[in-house]
């Protein structure tokens, strides 16, 4: 019986273990002169000591090269360099194929590297899930097991940064550090920058009991800032934990539930975690599935957009508004936009619906300023939009069309989309720019800006992001971030927002900072087009929340 194991070393082979102690070598798919591995192929018992590579003899000396440049660590075949030195195997088909003998010394070498990834040393995602399937199998009634995931934050935005190779580093150094927790099982990289592990508990109460003392233990030993050259880089990871048997037995099935629960983690600002729980996680179990219903909802206009205002903390005024987008599901009522955009994002159906509400907003914006709107109105776009190599060209002619206002348009943009690619990011902002549209960063704080990057792109606005603006009155640290991002706006002459203000000691708190607008449940929560012209008429919003 053959084992088989994932290869890390190179993305186009699997490779099989055979009790015999023969090596087969074979191709996942076609690959130059290299073909497949015929089911009939038995190993020899005469030579168990040999590590045997299948390689199409009618293209030999190009798969000898081949195979020898994919052999890592600059490892070469020896005693293969020509066609006497290999066996030949006549497949049924009528096809030869060769059986190369490798250097026997180099198997450990070549075990190691099929079952661990080479970046980190630690498991891939083979050897996690076939340990695994082991654990499960093994489970009794007195234990549980835990599958703990996790990733970084923000991590694209650090390759942006500062680039892959430094990516690479960080994720090494993540993981020399994940090593040292005592008690977790089989550490494995399943992800670009996603580790798991397994962690065994009694079963009942106790396991999270358990769960939660291990996870503290994780993150104490991811407090301390990153070293990357003379940097320090502090690193921030989400968690999500997923236990069996009590919610699923199934390895697929428990790395979706730990995903689940590591979303809802992402939530929170810094080193979060959460245990996957069915009565929350429900409604994004179920809309997993949502991507084939997101394009339908494009074409029967099923999507609508909700407006909450930017209040004046002075006079109380509404100052602008943002546009937000919600979905009017037929079955499921109104979705959010935090459960179905990512899966817009993944799937590269954000760029026609952020071209959607582009269109709406600028419709509606029409409306909005015969009813008296003053200030900008903020749209949102994505990273992934920037990655259209039509987004200006596209966005100056949906202006043109619905003839907008461009002096009362703000496209607010993350941290992410401004690394995605700073070059085409800069082309895209000036020229929307020389319309007359402004710029907004969105969630300011949470991610990875530098200053030279708000001097080099036409930012006109920072956001100061509602996780700090929670922390108001509960938290020194979140209060003097509020503080800081409120003087360096003042300093670098761009306006500055408060998102998420939900308390009168919030709003008073802002008003001695002199932060000059506001945005928050504390006002409005986001609301229909109808429902906002109606607070339009309102004179003074600050009342309501004093």
């Amino acid at each position: 019986m053959v084992i088989s194991a994932v290869s890390t070393f190179s993305r186009d082979y699997d490779t099989d273990f055979a009790p015999s102690g023969v090596w087969l070598h074979r191709m996942r798919r076609q690959y130059r002169g290299i073909r497949p591995m015929p089911s009939e192929i038995v190993p020899d018992e005469d030579i168990p000591q040999l590590h045997l590579i299948l390689v199409d003899p009618r293209n030999h000396q190009r798969s000898l090269e081949d195979v020898s440049a994919h052999l890592p660590l600059g490892l070469a075949l020896r005693g293969c360099h020509s066609l006497a030195a290999a066996e030949t195997y006549l497949a049924p088909s009528g096809q030869n194929y060769l059986l190369l003998p490798v250097n026997k010394n180099v198997f450990s070498t070549l075990h190691q590297l099929q079952t661990h990834d080479p970046l980190t040393g630690v498991g891939n995602r083979q050897f996690f899930y076939n340990h695994l399937q082991q654990e499960l199998r093994q489970l009794d009634i007195q234990h549980s097991l835990a599958l703990i995931s996790l990733d970084i934050d923000n991590f694209s935005s650090l390759n942006h940064q500062y680039g892959h190779d430094a990516g690479d580093r960080l994720v090494a150094a993540l993981a020399k550090r994940l090593r040292k927790c005592k008690n977790g099982l089989y550490l494995s990289r399943i992800g670009g920058d996603e580790f798991a592990l397994l962690l065994k508990t009694p079963a009942g109460d106790l396991a999270r009991r358990s769960v939660k003392t291990f996870i503290e233990e994780i993150i104490s030993r991811l407090l301390p800032a990153f070293q990357l050259d003379e940097r320090e880089i502090p690193l921030f990871c989400s968690i999500g934990v997923a236990l069996a048997p009590q919610q699923q037995t199934e390895f697929d099935a428990l790395i979706r539930c730990s995903s689940l629960a590591r979303k809802r983690a992402k939530r929170l600002r810094g080193h979060s975690y959460a245990i996957f729980d069915d009565r929350q996680d429900h409604t994004s179990h179920h809309l997993i599935d949502l991507e084939p219903e997101l394009w339908k909802a494009l074409q029967q206009q099923e999507f609508t957009l909700f407006y909450q205002p930017r209040v004046c903390l002075r006079s109380g005024e509404i100052c602008g508004a943002e546009a937000l987008i919600r979905w009017q599901h037929p079955e499921r009522g109104l979705i959010t936009p935090d459960t179905f955009i990512p899966i817009a994002e993944r799937s590269g159906l954000i760029v026609p619906i952020g071209y959607w509400v582009i269109e709406r907003a600028g419709r509606d914006l029409k409306r909005l300023t015969a009813a008296g709107l003053q200030g900008h109105l903020g749209v949102n776009l994505s990273f992934r939009q920037f990655q259209d190599g039509y987004l200006a060209n596209t966005i100056e002619r949906l202006i043109q069309q619905q003839d907008i206002n461009t002096s009362m348009l703000e496209f607010e943009l993350t941290e992410t989309a401004l690394f995605s690619d700073e070059h085409h990011v800069r082309q895209c902002m000036e020229t929307l720019g020389a319309l007359g549209v402004e710029f907004s960063l969105d969630d300011f704080g949470t991610g990875y800006s530098s200053f030279s990057m708000l001097q080099k792109l036409p930012i006109s606005t920072l956001k100061i992001d509602k996780s700090f603006v929670a922390g108001i009155g509960q938290n020194s640290d979140d209060e003097e971030i509020v503080r800081t991002i409120i003087s360096l706006a003042k300093n670098l002459q761009k306006k500055v927002i408060a998102e998420g203000v939900e308390t009168p000691q919030q709003l008073a708190f802002l008003q001695h900072l002199n932060c000059p607008l506001a945005q928050g449940y504390a006002f409005s929560p986001p609301v229909d087009l109808d429902t906002f012209l109606e607070l339009l008429n309102q004179p003074n919003l600050l009342a309501q929340c004093l």
